[in-house]
């Protein structure tokens, strides 16, 4: 989380205010309020708790540190944790008490995991990375416009729901199911197990 990179034995710290930072405050508060506008308050509190989060995280130049050292867990350990919070989310209610508990343990683990200083990368050539940024954000922005469009026509449209269902609204038939719900939970932990650049670790 904070931006600062170890290179050589000595910290590079990134500015404070960069595009990047400036970018996902801006686009997190628009999903934040967009989430509180449609009814859904819980994601809505989330997504200003994380805004709130990254400016504090901004205002202080990245040197708040929730943990004196970070936690670098081994693999084994990791993965055993990983695969028994998935099979409660798989197994347990959608939408129900036992469900939100686990997804709240894996968002605070996931900050305490995340929260530590970026390590040094490899040096890539401008066109490349904006080449990737550029890729990224239009598939980025295009998801967020087909979700925030179909859900607005879904309920000022007739047959709003069948006509112009939503991504949660797609994917509804494939988490029913036990199988799908399995292969869904364990496709969206690998990811997040990428983000936190666990597959690279050794």
């Amino acid at each position: 989380m904070p931006d600062v990179a170890v290179q050589r034995g000595e910290e590079r710290t990134v500015p404070r205010w960069s595009t990047s930072s400036i970018l996902w405050i801006c686009v997190l508060s628009i999903m934040a309020s967009f989430q509180t506008w449609r009814g859904a308050y819980i994601d809505g509190v989330l997504f200003y708790a994380i805004v709130a989060m990254l400016i504090i995280d901004r205002v202080t130049s990245g040197r708040i540190r929730i943990l004196r050292q970070p936690i670098v867990a081994p693999k084994a350990v990791t993965l055993a944790i990983t695969g028994t919070l998935a099979l409660v989310l798989v197994v347990a209610p959608r939408h129900g008490w036992v469900d939100l508990i686990t997804m709240v343990a894996i968002g605070v683990t996931v900050l305490l995991l995340a929260w530590e200083p970026a390590p040094a990368r490899p040096e890539r050539s401008k066109k490349a990375l904006a080449r990737s940024a550029l890729g990224w954000s239009i598939l980025g922005v295009a998801l967020c416009v087909w979700e925030a469009l179909a859900f607005i026509f879904s309920v000022t449209m007739p047959n709003g729901n069948d006509n112009f269902p939503t991504i949660s609204v797609l994917l509804d038939p494939v988490v029913s199911n036990l199988w799908g719900r399995l292969f869904f939970v364990a496709l969206w932990l690998a990811g997040g197990l990428a983000l936190l650049r666990f597959w690279s670790k050794r």
